[in-house]
């Protein structure tokens, strides 16, 4: 009997991709080898096993996801996203910035990576496209930068030393930040101190009125997978966009069964809720997808994060984009 093709696959814990790291999905003359120590999706350099391909799975900031292919790293996309973000939540200024409006960022320092963070690059297409701001009017302050920007147009300095979100807003080295925020303590200084302020109170119910509009819920991480492997077996990729698809119905099985997250009372109750308010929030495929991706390839395109036009035979394994 031949033996099965062992892949390595990062140590996902969202609960809609467990049951895929439990082995509670099986995926035919395929084993998924889970392992803390697969490459790094977020944050790299250029001796990255993303750059030759020797990997197998990575759940990759989508940030990266064009500029990589476009400079001919050895990744391709599967049509999965299994991190996606209500944007509002990570807007902040500083209460004496003068700032009320959205377009009362112009003419305003705004602490963003351009390049290297989709929260950035997601926030910069909903300034521009659904509030009419700007964006060449205001001086990004900049943490990073991963990729070169090409036909520059920004006006951009780069954050002077190491700081906090919190810490770069009192400091004045900007008026306002969109930056992800992750972090539990600085998540509650934003929120607590009386010196900073959100520009949109109601923020979730502003992330639900644009889904509302446009359908989008923002994806900020997708998975890849290596092209060599995806040269070499040319239908993984299609069974791999399945058994993540599997895998999310087991997760949200899990949680009406009342078998996940014990930590929140009603759970069970609460994603019922928004399944009723919001649909499925997570879908898996091209076709459920295409809006969004086609509005954050054409932003990238036309703010210089890529040089030209990349289609979806190249940015997407060939064996996905019938899903």
């Amino acid at each position: 009997m031949a033996k099965d093709l062992e892949i390595q696959i990062p140590w996902l814990r969202y609960d809609i991709t467990v049951p895929l790291i439990e082995g509670r999905v099986s995926i035919e003359g395929v084993t998924l080898v889970p392992t803390r120590a697969a490459p790094n999706g977020t944050v790299f350099g250029q001796d990255s096993p993303l750059k030759t391909g020797e990997f197998g799975l990575v759940d990759l900031n989508m940030a990266n996801w064009i500029p990589a292919i476009e400079a001919g790293w050895e990744l391709v996309g599967l049509p999965v996203f299994p991190k996606r973000k209500h944007l509002y939540t990570y807007l902040f200024c500083r209460s004496d910035a003068g700032i009320a409006t959205v377009k009362d960022l112009e003419g305003k320092r705004v602490l963003s990576s351009i390049t290297s963070s989709a929260v950035g690059i997601w926030w910069h297409y909903l300034l521009e496209k659904r509030h009419g701001v700007d964006l060449g009017r205001i001086t990004w302050i900049s943490p990073r930068e991963q990729w070169p920007i090409h036909g520059w147009r920004w006006k951009m300095e780069p954050l002077a030393g190491r700081k906090s979100a919190v810490e770069v807003l009192l400091d004045g080295d900007a008026d306002a930040i969109m930056v992800d925020i992750s972090d539990r303590k600085l998540s509650q200084a934003l929120e607590n101190d009386p010196r900073i302020k959100r520009l949109f109170p109601d923020y979730l119910g502003e992330a639900k009125r644009f889904h509302e509009e446009s359908g989008i819920l923002p994806p900020v991480h997708m998975i890849v997978m290596s092209r060599k492997l995806d040269r070499e077996f040319p239908e993984l990729a299609g069974k791999l966009v399945a058994a993540f698809d599997q895998a999310k119905q087991q997760g949200y099985g899990d949680i009406l069964d009342d078998r996940s997250g014990l930590g929140v009372i009603d759970l069970r109750e609460r994603f019922l809720a928004q399944q009723s308010a919001w649909g499925d929030l997570f879908p898996h495929g091209l076709a459920a997808n295409r809006r969004t991706l086609d509005a954050f390839i054409t932003h990238c395109r036309e703010h210089g994060l890529v040089k030209s036009d990349i289609g979806y035979d190249r940015l997407l394994a060939a064996s996905t984009l019938a899903t």
